[in-house]
């Protein structure tokens, strides 16, 4: 009799932790469906030159983000034929998530769910598709690494996933070809066409030349925003490098870290 009570407790007890576990995981799920439609019903949410996110809905295994994409700047054919780089990319930049972010992510893992971004072409309506699993959050909330190492890490994928886009037409006369880094700066090499354009042009209107580029800088999109934060706090300068094709005559135009963050102040 003794050993039959002790067996019915037991199952009991059993019943009873996983009745806590479904309604505390139902608990979870209802704020992750909550927190997930109050920030659909901000969609379409702009995000400049790159395009706009259309939905953010949670389907019950992934957080699913929409991004509308303008293909003017991004190639979503480049996106599919580089998946490991598009995911290496949304891996290392929730590395040292912002306080609300990790909440998220937390809730996200707490849900047994994943997250998933989408990319749909503007005007080819061609779908590229990335997603992190339940376990591949927990690992990277669970990564090591200090703040500086994050920036400069995040600063390197913005840049690989910028230079699968290049080359790219800035105007008529000038192609941006690819971006380098180095120890000082951010180095955006342009190629001038010297048959449409002087590049003796570059040098003697630096002055106007900068404040175009400051401008241009200053008026770009979140994303942009955060990619000169990366710049600032990994201490680089932003340099346009513009090399005539015929002459190979260079100029650069500097914009300073002090000027970065300036530029971020105004914002």
């Amino acid at each position: 009799m003794r050993n039959l009570l002790k067996r019915s407790n037991r199952v009991m007890l059993f019943f009873s932790l996983s009745l806590l576990i479904m309604i505390t995981t139902s608990c979870q799920d209802i704020k992750l469906k909550v927190a997930i439609e109050s920030a659909n019903k901000q969609c379409p949410v702009e995000m400049g030159e790159f395009g706009k996110i259309t939905s953010i809905v949670y389907d019950g295994q992934n957080v699913v983000y929409t991004f509308n994409v303008d293909e003017v700047y991004t190639n979503i054919k480049t996106l599919k034929e580089h998946p490991e780089s598009l995911k290496s990319s949304m891996t290392i930049m929730f590395q040292n998530p912002t306080k609300d972010v990790k909440a998220l992510l937390d809730l996200v893992i707490k849900c047994n769910a994943g997250l998933k971004m989408i990319y749909i072409g503007k005007d080819s309506g061609d779908k590229v598709e990335c997603e992190l699993t339940t376990e591949e959050l927990k690992e990277i909330l669970n990564t090591d690494i200090s703040s500086s190492q994050s920036d400069l890490t995040k600063l390197k994928t913005q840049i690989e996933m910028a230079n699968l886009q290049f080359p790219s037409k800035a105007s008529e006369e000038i192609t941006i070809e690819k971006i380098l880094l180095s120890n000082e700066s951010v180095i955006y090499l342009c190629r001038v066409d010297e048959d449409a354009y002087d590049i003796n042009l570059i040098e003697e209107n630096h002055d106007v030349a900068k404040q175009g580029i400051i401008k241009e800088l200053s008026n770009q999109s979140q994303p942009t925003q955060l990619f000169i934060k990366y710049c600032t706090n990994c201490n680089r300068n932003i340099v346009y490098r513009y090399i005539g094709n015929q002459s190979d005559t260079q100029y650069d135009v500097v914009v300073t870290v002090p000027e970065l963050e300036e530029i971020l102040k105004n914002k």
